[in-house]
């Protein structure tokens, strides 16, 4: 039993390690944001239309590595089969070379037709063709990462997403800036309103195929030094079965195609939403508000909601390893047990980041992007949409557990029923009910209950899996609501005082933090034995004990 409460605990801090540098990556994302859609103004809706052609396409092509090459290094790994874990290293390696060049010239011969086809937005071409090089750099740092995750260590991961952010954040204001400028003056001598958008959303790429190209470069380093240490594992292997490449190839594409197609289909959904209400706008005859109103919606509301999500996605990345070795030994018990927990924790923080969200919605948009017309429109979005949060967070991590025990065709099944669903209801609520861009929100919030309801399905069916629904969700949800009547109070009080908002706004989210935390220990949320499951734990107990919030 001891031996189990630290495996637990082990991919937990090793989820939690990949998790805080994920959220200082999102945060770093959402610095260097706000100067970015200062700079661009409405092109930023221009940029995040080029991206999530961008996103499709690298999930389509590099995503699934990590996962796989992950679960392919650990089963190995765990049955000491260390050269066949090398070897699993190298399949990926020529995976990569092929997927990421193919993606890389799609990306660069295809950006007329993504833009002008596919988006009803000709000033993206130039953003889509610059972010071409990142797929090729970003397929290599997926087999890094996936091998070094394989391994039980997620810290190579976080160091280079957050050396791959940093570079990106300064690299791409700084290319923002100058070409938005540049952009300007040839509008200014053609007498356009065309390039400034268009010259000034590509140079918001260029980090991106920097920061993955330095990250790649830290990676190789990494592996380098570690080289030392897998001469002497080979030294030990007596188990492995001398697996060939060609067998280690299939094997890494059955693996890769289910994630991808899962993945796929959650993302391209965004694609979809942008195409299809882009070409709304033009039947509604209000196309000249599509590029305001969706920088409102990609630039301000959906970045702010996938802040949190960081969480729910490095848990992921750490629960299917540690699943894969535990289900591949067929210890059901430690199976459920890490899902029950992973879903838990997840609930922890997507729960009260809605709430917070939610209730903060003004002081939030208003701290972070200079004053506009598309504030407002981003602050109803927000309110009306952080219940997002939950849905996609949940369904992050039982994806995850899905995939762990090999049952990864269920979560492409269930994401198709939801998209198809989807689809649907933006079609609907666009051409009849003629709601614009809440449209697109109610059918995005459609997309996330119905995927939760079949994913939950399908764990019950494979695993028998019995959530505790009152630990899981309702008491983290009355801690929430106590912490969110404590930051509005505190913001409302601040700001009719100081009438700052910056300040308001800061102190009513660190009130909601400390509030948070002792309504979790007094509504019994979590216990001693949670907190010893979490980085620091030994710390938090006696802090907890000290302030006589644990006995």
């Amino acid at each position: 039993m001891a031996d189990q409460r630290k495996e637990n605990t082990s991919f937990l801090i090793q989820g939690s390690i990949l998790a805080v540098s994920s959220v200082i990556v999102r945060l770093i994302g959402i610095v260097y944001r706000v100067p970015l859609t200062n700079i661009l103004g409405d092109a930023i809706g221009v940029y995040s239309s080029a991206y999530s052609i961008y996103s499709v396409i690298w999930l389509i092509s590099s995503f699934g590595i990590p996962t796989a090459v992950s679960k392919m290094v650990a089963g190995r790994r765990g049955m000491k089969r260390y050269r066949d874990a090398n070897k699993a290293y190298k399949t990926g390696m020529l995976f990569a070379l092929i997927a990421g060049g193919l993606a890389s010239l799609v990306m660069a011969l295809g950006a007329p037709f993504f833009a002008k086809t596919v988006l009803n937005m000709e000033e993206a071409e130039l953003a889509i063709r610059f972010l071409a090089p990142t797929m090729f750099f970003s397929a290599f740092l997926g087999v890094y990462r996936g091998y070094f995750q394989g391994l039980g260590t997620m810290i190579p991961t976080a160091l280079s997403q957050i050396f791959e952010q940093i570079i990106n954040a300064v690299a791409s204001v700084l290319a923002a800036h100058l070409m938005y400028n540049y952009g300007k003056t040839v509008d200014r001598t053609l007498g356009t309103n065309l390039w400034a958008n268009a010259y000034g959303a590509a140079g918001g790429t260029v980090g991106t195929w920097l920061g993955a190209l330095i990250a790649l470069i830290f990676c190789i380093f990494v592996y380098a030094l570690y080289r030392r240490v897998l001469v002497r594992l080979f030294r030990r292997d007596k188990a492995s079965v001398d697996e060939t490449y060609p067998q280690l190839f299939v094997i890494l594409g059955a693996t890769i195609l289910p994630v991808v197609f899962n993945s796929a289909i959650y993302n391209i959904s965004s694609v979809l939403d942008n195409s299809i209400f882009g070409h709304y706008t033009s039947f509604a005859g209000i196309r000249d508000q599509y590029i305001g109103v969706w920088a409102s919606y990609e630039g301000k509301y959906h970045l702010l909601t996938h802040v949190p999500l960081a969480f729910a996605t490095s848990i992921a990345a750490s629960l299917i390893p540690a699943i894969t070795s535990a289900h591949s030994a067929g210890l059901r018990t430690q199976v459920v047990d890490r899902v029950k927990t992973s879903i838990r924790f997840t609930m922890l923080v997507a729960v009260p980041s809605c709430v917070g969200l939610g209730v903060l919605a003004g002081p939030i948009v208003n701290l972070l992007f200079s004053p506009s017309a598309g504030n407002e429109l981003a602050i109803k979005l927000l309110q009306a949409g952080c219940i997002t949060v939950i849905f996609y967070s949940f369904s992050q991590v039982t994806n995850a557990a899905l995939q762990g025990i090999n049952r990864m065709r269920d979560p492409v099944v269930n994401a198709a029923i939801s998209l198809a669903v989807h689809i649907l209801v933006m079609v609907i609520c666009l051409w009849v009910f003629k709601l614009g861009i809440y449209g697109v929100l109610v059918s995005d919030i459609v997309f996330g209950i119905l995927m939760n309801v079949l994913n939950i399905y399908s764990l019950s069916r494979h695993l028998r899996l019995r959530i505790d629904i009152t630990k899981t969700l309702f008491l983290p949800a009355g801690a929430s609501l106590i912490m969110g009547a404590a930051a509005w109070g505190v913001y409302h009080l601040l700001f009719g005082a100081l009438k700052k908002n910056a300040i308001a706004a800061l102190a009513a989210i660190f009130v909601a933090v400390l509030v948070y935390g002792v309504a979790l220990l007094l509504t019994k949320c979590v216990d001693e034995v949670d907190l010893y499951q979490m980085p620091k734990g030994k710390a938090l107990v006696e802090l907890a004990k000290k302030v006589h919030l644990l006995k």
